[in-house]
């Protein structure tokens, strides 16, 4: 199980493809899932983050302060909980191919854009965005639902959307710092590595077993890092 669930691994990290999912139930399911979480995990703190904290020494660079402030119960609610749950949603969720979720992206892309233009520090144009988006998930949903199968140019261009996403997925991680140069580029390296895994999981797999592997995740990190001060 090991050796062929690595395999299939570096196979889809040379060239991604989308595939059917196979979920948490299917047979041997449950071993593979251990295996990659295990995996990401593992690199994630014996590989990864010695690296960057070498790095942030060298360069005097501060610690994140996405969650500065927090009490123990919102940090480990919003780290541990929400994070992983939205994160994968946005940044996985279209990975299926189905038009539902790319339809679902796209909508909720749109209402994003709407929002920094023309709804920040409005609350009427904030609650009609939001209001709009509801509706447009919802018409889009119906319409959608239904249909199987990944389109053609979703095939073609998925191994290249893959790493983009993947790479903006660790990128929006910079500005967890309080100021944003090159040097802060490498401190994202958890980020992009915990994407790959979790993009490669979320194929295979589904997007509960993406969510439940970033949960442990996190939680993992984060007690090692309560446990370290």
């Amino acid at each position: 199980m090991i050796r062929s669930t690595l395999t299939e691994l570096m196979a889809f990290l040379r060239n991604p493809r989308p595939m059917e999912a196979t979920g948490l139930n299917a047979d041997g399911a449950i071993p593979r899932w251990l295996v990659l979480s295990a995996l990401q995990i593992a690199v994630l703190g014996l590989v990864v983050m010695p690296l960057i904290l070498t790095w942030q020494k060298a360069f005097g660079l501060p610690s994140p302060n996405a969650f500065e402030g927090l009490s123990p119960l919102a940090l480990w609610g919003g780290a541990v909980l929400l994070a992983p749950v939205l994160e994968e949603l946005f940044f996985r969720g279209w990975m299926s191919g189905r038009p539902a979720a790319l339809w679902l992206t796209g909508i909720v892309i749109a209402a994003l854009a709407l929002f920094m233009m023309v709804g920040k520090g409005n609350p009427l144009a904030t609650g009609a965005i939001l209001l709009g988006t509801l509706i447009a998930a919802g018409v889009a949903w119906l319409l959608t639902r239904r249909i199987g199968g990944a389109p053609g140019w979703f095939m073609r261009v998925f191994p290249v959307m893959f790493y983009l996403v993947t790479a903006l997925f660790a990128l929006m991680h910079v500005f967890n710092y309080p100021q944003v140069s090159a040097v802060v580029l490498p401190m994202v390296l958890p980020q992009f590595w915990s994407g790959l895994m979790l993009g490669y999981i979320r194929v295979r797999q589904g997007l509960l077993a993406a969510i439940l592997a970033h949960v442990a995740s996190n939680a993992v990190m984060l007690t090692a890092a309560s446990a370290a001060g």
